[in-house]
């Protein structure tokens, strides 16, 4: 077996990294309110680097007591106080085998109004960002001065926490981002205007960070290669900016974005393409003479390609590192097929980070939980039976197999994956496949049983003598009482069965996320489709940045959407529907019905009295996502096993 690029080691300023890849910042909202580590933060970040990541890049931290936390529950290095906390995180990150570096930020125009309660935004310029809304105070000179201070402070105090280094944080449009851009800064001082000027700001931040800290400590910068707006930084500006900082720093990190192209680029969800700005780090590479770090949506498989076309020296990885802490170490292995593939659908990372909540993942249960959901195989093995192989019943039994329970997996169907596999089908879905695929490879590999094509009735739950039932049983589609509706087809069979032609008129009713979903692909399949929504928006359940990247993406194919719209007839080759007090058409060829999923409650009723110690999860509570699938499964497998 070849040796993997990304197992090669690095050189970064004096110090050498084991390999090439990093785990790249990601907030967690794991810290008190004061900035300080908990148990979980030290936990979450030490499984990482016992994974075998080169480098752990721990998450944006803000350096002062004023207006530099971005958001809520950060991670914060504003006074000595913090120095002892981060001290045992360090120690955890390096007992693991990974560097320990801190990144240091402050928000700027674009931090959390919650953050700061009562504190006003500070930015180089008064103007607001489009994305946050709240209108920032133009920074005075002698406060840019404190605010460099601060940052030096910060780095000093991460070195005397035992810190291997620091990441000093310039892009994605905060401060420092603020202070580069001709979008953001528009100064009359020393600070803005020109080039020179607005580079001003970081320059100083470099040379005050380095005199606290000296050479043999990594000084990192992150940077957005673009911001991707009218009028931000171009790759041209960035390299420009690299080539003149990069005496002060052992690497740069290139990103993408700011909060205003956040859906877009700077978080893509699963609707933008993957690997987008690996040649932003390539240009940046070609200008500089340190090693430089591409990042964003990438793959073990594309990070090696970045690095054997030499686009980069060292491979980020914030997400994937989330869905998979061990993914280095797989690697390292040649065990590519076990690696389990972030899928960009944003439910526990990004949902509950815009919800004020600690970090989780929609295929990996156990982050967040590294301590508490540790599996320590039980000393008395049980017998499970899990009905319904999809993603809930999958997950259970692969879980429950490795408590080392004896598990029988009971699937009516001739396959895995439930409704999960239409899901998949889109042609932009293809991360999610990956999951489907990694999961059904794992549930292969376990001790479980599986019985495919088998209908679970009482009689053959009971004769197999479970301790513990499981019922994954899932769900059917809704197909309410219109007139009509007999004749329409499911996201199922438009996706998979019965897909309509290019050039036909295709109606779907329902925005949620499966009617988006269909319609998207069935928009770029060239079908001429619009959307039929009662609810005044469309997918209102998915989180801000997929909800914005889907929109987009459905008005870039062509798709019409009408919201407030209810669906009263389906007849005569056309959709008759009430709208702001009209009744309106639209002709017909195909009415795909995407009204929701309802769970199969009656399968769950004839079954729960198999077994008395019975759970029910997944899609057979109630129609819900990947993630509720991957968390009730843990929930139950823990009960079951007595560590609840």
């Amino acid at each position: 077996m070849a040796k993997s690029v990304l197992m090669d080691p690095v050189k970064v300023g004096r110090q050498t990294f084991k390999n090439r890849i990093v785990m790249t910042a990601m907030e967690t909202r794991m810290s008190t309110p004061t900035g300080d580590v908990t148990q979980n933060l030290i936990d979450y970040y030490a499984a990482r680097a016992r994974g075998g990541a080169a480098a752990i890049v721990v998450e944006n931290t803000f350096v002062d007591s004023i207006a530099s936390r971005s958001s809520l529950a950060s991670s914060g290095l504003n006074t000595d106080q913090l120095i002892s906390g981060k001290y045992r995180l360090a120690e955890a990150i390096k007992d693991g085998g990974a560097k320990a570096i801190l990144q240091i930020s402050h928000g700027g125009l674009q931090a959390n109004a919650a953050a700061v309660p009562g504190q006003e935004a500070l930015a180089p310029s008064a103007q607001a960002s489009k994305f946050v809304g709240r209108m920032p105070r133009a920074l005075e000179h002698d406060e840019i001065v404190a605010i460099e201070d601060a940052f030096a402070q910060a780095a000093r105090r991460a070195k005397q926490a035992g810190f291997d280094g620091v990441e000093v944080h310039g892009a994605h449009g905060y401060l420092i981002c603020e202070f580069l851009s001709p979008y953001t800064n528009h100064r009359t001082d020393e600070y803005g205007g020109s080039f020179e000027n607005r580079l001003r700001f970081l320059q100083n931040i470099l040379r005050k960070v380095r005199e606290q800290v000296g050479r043999d400590f990594i000084v990192g910068v992150r940077l957005s290669g673009e911001e991707k707006v009218e009028g931000g930084l171009t790759i041209a500006d960035t390299t420009k900016i690299g080539q003149a900082i990069q005496s002060e720093v052992d690497y740069i990190n290139v990103s993408v974005g700011n909060y205003e192209t956040m859906a877009t680029w700077m978080i893509s969800p699963l609707y933008r393409p993957a690997g987008a700005i690996v040649d932003l780090a390539a240009a940046m590479r070609a200008a500089v003479n340190v090693p430089v770090l591409g990042c964003n949506a990438l793959t073990a498989k594309t990070g090696e390609k970045a690095v054997e076309e030499g686009k980069c020296d060292l491979v980020g990885y914030a997400r994937p590192l989330l869905a998979d802490p061990e993914m280095p170490n797989k690697v390292a292995e040649g065990r590519y097929e076990d690696i389990r593939p972030c899928m960009r659908g944003h439910e526990g990372c990004i949902s509950l980070f815009f919800r004020g909540c600690p970090i989780r993942c929609e295929v990996n249960g156990q982050a967040g939980h590294e301590r508490e959901y540790k599996i320590v195989p039980v000393a008395n093995p049980r017998n499970v039976v899990v009905v319904g192989g999809g993603m809930a019943g999958m997950e259970a039994a692969r879980v429950a197999a490795e408590y080392g329970h004896k598990v029988t997996l009971i699937e009516r169907s001739d396959h895995l994956g439930g409704h999960f596999v239409e899901a998949c089908a889109p042609s932009f879905k293809y991360e999610a496949r990956g999951v489907l695929e990694y999961l059904r490879r794992q549930v292969e590999k376990s001790t479980a049983d599986v019985r495919l094509g088998t209908e679970a009735t009482p009689e053959l739950v009971r004769s197999l003598g479970p301790d513990a039932l499981v019922l994954a049983v899932g769900s059917d589609y809704i197909k309410p009482p219109i007139r009509g509706i007999e004749s329409s087809i499911t996201g199922e069979d438009a996706l998979l069965g019965h897909k309509p032609e290019a050039g036909s008129k295709v109606v779907v009713i329902g925005g949620g996320l499966v009617g988006a979903e269909t319609a998207l692909e069935l928009g770029r399949s060239g079908c001429d489709v619009t959307v039929l929504e009662m609810l005044e928006d469309i997918v209102m359940q998915d989180e801000p940045l997929s909800r914005i990247a889907l929109k987009l993406a459905l008005k870039e194919a062509g798709v019409k959407v009408v919201t407030s719209a209810k669906v009263t007839a389906i007849e005569d080759g056309a959709v008759s529907y009430e709208h702001e007090g009209a009744t309106e058409q639209v002709s017909a060829d195909t009415v795909v019905a995407a009204l929701g999923l309802g769970s199969r409650s009656k399968v769950v009723e004839s079954l729960k009295g198999a077994c008395p110690e019975t759970y029910v999860i997944g899609d057979a509570v109630r129609g819900r996502k990947l993630f509720n699938c991957t968390h009730d499964a843990w929930v139950a497998v823990r009960k079951i096993s007595g560590v609840e």
